[in-house]
């Protein structure tokens, strides 16, 4: 900023030498000597100075012999910038000229009549600032413009990495759907031929007849199925787990009732390996607790599977105990088998990992994987505690799920008399092996069976018979089961409120609910078994208001 204390390097360019002096004269003594002046009798010579050495101002007189002042001022700002503060001093009063010189950069306009020392140096000194100051706001200009640039440039980068990101997102997100239906693609198929072995072996059963040998022989094929059938059951909770389509169903349930059928589920298997099964059960264990059935039994069983696979000798013990937290519950497994080295506990609840890699034992790595997501999904937690822990010396598995409510349900409705005396059943499905295995499970019951092999005679027989309940596979060719459900939704009266059941070999939760929203009541997974379809099937009918069934 330009102040008296200064000092200031002028230049003054002016014809008259007389001028030159007086002006100086008034210059160095109002700034007591801080003042370094140099002089020019013309423009050309005014130039050369200023270019050889910018001043802080410039004296300019506007009539010099060579050009004007505006001449001037032109030559000294070639790219349309002065380099100096500049002030014009002239004979002539026209306020023309003054417009024209404050235009081109001018910083002050005097006429040389009124010239007296306080004017000159309030002139210089007002000059200087003001040139200083616009230099300044150019500089700040300049930094604003550079910071803006790289402000600019920085939002760019981040709008492209999170385009990029979408875009990797996007990419995940397809090939997650694209994996979740080749899951679903695959398990159907595997399904599809289980749905024969586990049905026809049930059939054998159900029928009767067969030697001690071949009812082992029966027994083997269906626990060979069933461990098959519990592989992809287990790939497919792994696709719904890691797409974020497992849907939870909480209740309040009894522990002690849920864990008096996980031992009783286990029991053959432990008494086959001679290992001995307890329950005990704490006197202060939460008698119910808010969890999905389903999911805490299989939870459960894996625990329990896992404890009777790896243990040659000694017994497993399942423990119910009250949580951490007051309400909450606790459940340990203790085995007396190997136990779990330390380094190995690391791989515990990780996808496909198993820790011993026998071919002796059966599995894929799963289990625990699914286990701790089960549980984290239910706002619980699952542990393995050291062996020294247990004085069985084995490993003690352990979950805790917190305390919740419930609100009071309604009872559940009665089952009516007619649910259970032989209803009429469609049952539809394009390939015959199923419509032979369901339809002998149907007759075993005692009920009625009509067959349809596609859609369209399934749409055709709902219109022109009554039927109790409509068993529809979802998958066939021309017209499948959900267009074939909302062809029958669409039938007047009674005849389009059937109970309709979906047969799927795809039960991912999004299928679920394409069966619900065409229609359906409910569905049966692949494959089929006998007890759970009759139930599912009773239960179906049950909903079905007494007038509506008679009415058929």
């Amino acid at each position: 900023m330009a102040d008296a204390a200064r000092d200031y390097h002028l230049l003054i360019v002016d014809d008259d030498a007389i001028d030159r002096r007086q002006y100086g004269k008034l210059l160095m003594r109002h700034s007591q000597g801080a003042c370094e002046i140099r002089e020019a009798a013309d423009g050309a010579a005014g130039l050369k100075a200023l270019r050889a050495r910018s001043p802080d101002c410039v004296l300019l007189d506007f009539s010099l012999p060579d050009m004007t002042g505006l001449e001037f001022l032109a030559g000294a700002a070639p790219s349309g910038e002065l380099p100096c503060a500049i002030v014009l001093v002239t004979g002539q009063g026209n306020e023309t000229i003054a417009v024209e010189a404050m235009k081109r950069g001018v910083q002050d306009y005097l006429v040389k009549t009124q010239v007296d020392e306080g004017r000159l140096w309030a002139a210089v000194v007002r000059a200087v600032t003001q040139m200083e100051l616009r230099q300044q706001l150019a500089l700040s200009l300049l930094d604003l413009t550079a910071a803006n640039g790289a402000l600019e440039q920085e939002i760019a980068t981040r709008r492209a990495a999170e385009a990029e990101l979408r875009a990797a997102t996007q990419v995940a997100q397809d090939a997650n759907a694209a994996k979740t239906r080749f899951v679903a693609m695959v398990t159907h198929e595997l399904r599809t031929p289980l749905n024969g072995i586990l049905g026809y072996a049930q059939l054998l059963r159900i029928e009767g007849g067969l030697s001690a040998r071949q009812d082992q022989r029966v027994g083997s094929m269906m626990q060979a199925g069933q461990h098959l059938l519990g592989m992809v059951e287990g790939v497919l909770d792994f696709a719904s787990i890691e797409t974020g389509n497992m849907a939870l169903h909480p209740a309040m349930v009894s522990v002690r009732d849920l864990a008096d059928g996980c031992i009783g589920a286990i029991g053959a298997v432990a008494s086959q390996n001679g290992l001995g099964l307890r329950l005990v059960n704490a006197h202060d264990a939460p008698p119910r607790i808010l969890a999905d059935p389903a999911r805490l039994r299989q939870v459960l069983l894996n625990l329990l599977g896992n404890a009777v696979k790896y243990t040659k000798a000694g017994s497993v013990e399942l423990r119910i105990q009250p949580g951490a937290a007051r309400g909450g519950l606790r459940v340990e497994v203790a085995d007396t088998g190997p136990g779990i080295e330390e380094a190995a506990r690391e791989r515990l609840f990780k996808d496909f990992e198993r820790l011993d890699a026998s071919t002796s034992i059966e599995g894929a790595g799963l289990g625990l994987a699914i286990a701790a997501r089960i549980v984290g999904l239910m706002g619980g937690a699952i542990g393995h505690n050291h062996n020294i822990d247990n004085p069985g010396g084995g490993s003690i598995f352990w979950l805790e799920l917190p305390p919740g409510e419930m609100p009071a349900a309604s009872s559940p409705r009665a089952l009516p008399e007619a649910a259970l005396s032989g209803p009429r059943v469609l049952l539809v499905d394009d390939i015959a092996m199923n419509r032979d295995v369901i339809g002998a499970f149907l007759r075993a019951a005692g009920q009625e069976v009509r067959l349809a092999e596609t859609g369209q005679e399934a749409v055709r027989m709902a219109f022109e018979q009554s039927f109790d309940l409509i068993l529809m596979d979802v998958r066939m060719p021309d017209m499948d089961g959900l267009e074939a459900t909302r062809h029958i939704r669409a039938l007047p009266g009674p005849r389009g409120q059937v109970p309709i059941l979906a047969l799927t070999a795809y039960t991912l939760i999004d299928q679920a609910a394409l069966c619900l929203d065409a229609g359906m009541d409910g569905f049966i997974a692949k494959p089929v078994d006998y007890g759970t379809m009759m139930r599912t099937i009773d239960d179906a009918i049950a909903r079905v208001p007494t007038h509506q069934s008679m009415m058929g």
